[in-house]
């Protein structure tokens, strides 16, 4: 019966302190935040009912990080009161230890960070696709009616209205004139008043301008004629009726906004992190695939040649041309003409580097007849593959070891009988092969940072739930500790470590946004960091530690400075 007391006892403690500081927390939070919006919102005459939405909205989104605050600094202002009215040292007198004193508040920690899961997997994300879409709506809405003496004023869709003057009761106009724009035809239609009076009607839907003694001026052209017809008409009145329906809020459709990553659950962002890593791997094989094309020149790979010298491959493997579709044998082998530097009647070169490899029929017609006796062409793979498909064939290449390069400056196109450079060709290849690589890698960096923003946004709904509890494990014995309640200290204290989680985690989102860190190391680094202050405030404030007397320190140091006195002494 008495630990119930004391845990209804500290509940109530507890509580009141947090619903307030949650809300200061939570208003203070929002203030700062609107602030950047606040010159979308001037002069726009939209109505207290659309920025109460727009608030109630935005106050939600500041709720789950308002909710660790308010949990800091309710938890040092409650066992900051009770050391100081020295109730804690009673509790501590009868038999009851720290731990058990704060179990009932850190159950209903406990609880509450549970709670602020769902709550920010589940009511953020709609609250964020209401309060973003209103605030789009909002700054893409005209300014209310102000025209201003002496500039124009295009407000209107379809007219420019100026004033030279504008009397204060800020209806009466002087020396008007309006450009008529609504037919299309530019500035063809003019008309110029003395004076004019202006005032709005129906739910100032409408704008309704009374024009005095003025002239109406218009130029039409004729079809049937070559010359345009101007016309002028004098007036002591005329009234302009013009609509106001542009300056209204419009409200888009809110499906067009959900693509966003702040307006999605856990398995939403789980999702999009899979398709992401999934178009990361997409991309580089499409890269791989769309510039195998270009490497006509390039060793054999050794590791494809069997110990009889040879390659083994499926038919299946082969096109019905020359060319290889099996992507290992496509990216390290292409058929070749080997020639052997010694039987060549061409002035050899000293190989430098990797010798290149020449495509099939590339100087077939220039092997002589000793070339062809070492059996060094290929064999044609179209006649090898016509027969049964299933069945392997081998390709000689003879011992590649051993064998030497000559010079090659041409080679013939089969198709177009064309003389080719080879290096040119090359040149341009490698060029297509840099391009493709460049957008490649841009793509691929554009992929890598959605996978880590969506995966900070996903694990941002975890840390900063756990936060609560977190939070409530440093003010609560740090309240017990320095043993002082109210507004002064508590608020500092709890400024203090909040501003250290909100730098840390903002650090961390940024780091891996641009790739430096990991996203999940980002997400969790602030809560790791914090979570090594609260152990030690708990541990200190179970033996009642004096971390903040300024008597404690004063009596080390006089320990220390008689200590090495009697050290210098007995030396």
């Amino acid at each position: 019966m008495r630990m119930r007391k004391l845990d209804v006892l500290m509940l109530k403690s507890f509580i009141g302190p947090f619903l307030l500081t949650t809300a200061v927390a939570n208003f203070i939070l929002l203030l700062q935040y609107m602030l950047k919006y606040f010159d979308d919102f001037v002069g726009k005459n939209l109505g207290f009912s659309v920025f109460a939405e727009l608030i109630f909205y935005f106050s939600l989104n500041m709720l789950q990080v308002a909710l660790p605050l308010g949990v800091l600094l309710a938890s040092l202002m409650t066992f900051g009161n009770l050391g100081e009215q020295f109730e804690l040292t009673a509790i501590k007198s009868s038999g009851i230890s720290l731990l058990r004193t704060l179990r009932p508040i850190f159950l209903f920690v406990v609880v509450l960070s549970i709670g602020a899961y769902f709550f920010n997997n589940f009511t953020i994300p709609a609250a964020n696709l209401k309060a973003y879409s209103l605030l789009y709506d909002i700054k893409h809405t005209k300014p209310a009616l102000d025209i201003k003496s002496g500039t124009f004023y295009n407000g209107i869709p379809n007219y420019s209205i100026k004033a030279k003057d504008k009397l204060p009761d800020g209806k009466t106009l002087l020396d008007v004139i309006i450009y008529d724009h609504s037919s299309g035809r530019g500035n063809k239609t003019v008309i110029l008043a003395d004076s004019s009076l202006m005032y709005t009607f129906m739910d100032d839907r409408y704008l309704k301008l009374e024009m005095y003694n003025g002239h109406y001026y218009s130029e039409e052209s004729k079809s049937s004629s070559e010359i345009d017809r101007f016309y002028r008409t004098e007036y002591n009145r005329m009234d302009m009726v013009f609509s106001l329906a542009s300056f209204d809020l419009k409200r888009r459709k809110e499906e067009l906004f959900q693509n966003n990553r702040q307006m999605k659950n856990i398995s939403e962002l789980s999702h999009d992190v899979d398709s992401f890593k999934n178009q990361v791997v997409r991309q580089k094989a499409s890269f791989i695939q769309t510039t195998r094309r270009y490497f006509d020149y390039h060793m054999l790979n050794k590791e494809l040649i069997n110990e009889k010298g040879t390659i083994e491959l499926d038919s299946t493997d082969i096109m019905e041309g020359d060319s290889i579709m099996s992507s290992p044998v496509r990216a390290s082998f292409f058929p070749i003409s080997l020639m052997s530097q010694q039987l060549s009647k061409k002035k050899p070169r000293e190989a430098k580097g990797r010798p290149k490899l020449i495509a099939q029929d590339t100087l077939v017609r220039e092997l002589d007849d000793e070339i062809l006796k070492k059996d060094r062409r290929p064999m044609d793979l179209k006649k090898k593959i016509s027969g049964n498909r299933s069945t392997p064939f081998r390709l000689e290449v003879g011992d590649i070891d051993t064998l030497q390069w000559s010079h090659i400056d041409t080679y013939l196109d089969d198709k177009q009988k064309n003389k080719k450079p080879i290096l040119s060709d090359a040149l341009n290849k490698a060029r297509n092969v840099k391009v493709n690589l460049s957008s490649a890698k841009t793509r691929l960096f554009q992929y890598q940072r959605d996978v880590n923003l969506y995966t900070i946004e996903m694990q941002k709904k975890y840390a900063q739930a756990l936060a609560c509890i977190l939070m409530f494990l440093i003010g609560a014995p740090l309240g017990a500790i320095i043993k002082k309640g109210g507004l002064g200290v508590p608020t500092i204290l709890a400024i203090f470590f909040f501003i250290i989680y909100y730098a840390f985690t903002s650090i961390g989102e940024k780091q891996a946004k641009s790739g430096v860190m990991d996203p999940y190391l980002a997400s969790w680094m602030s809560d790791m960091i914090l979570l090594p202050f609260g152990l030690y405030f708990l541990k200190q404030a179970r033996v009642d530690a004096r971390l903040f007397e300024v008597d404690a320190y004063r009596v080390g140091i006089e320990k220390l400075k008689r200590r090495f006195a009697w050290n210098k002494n007995k030396a």
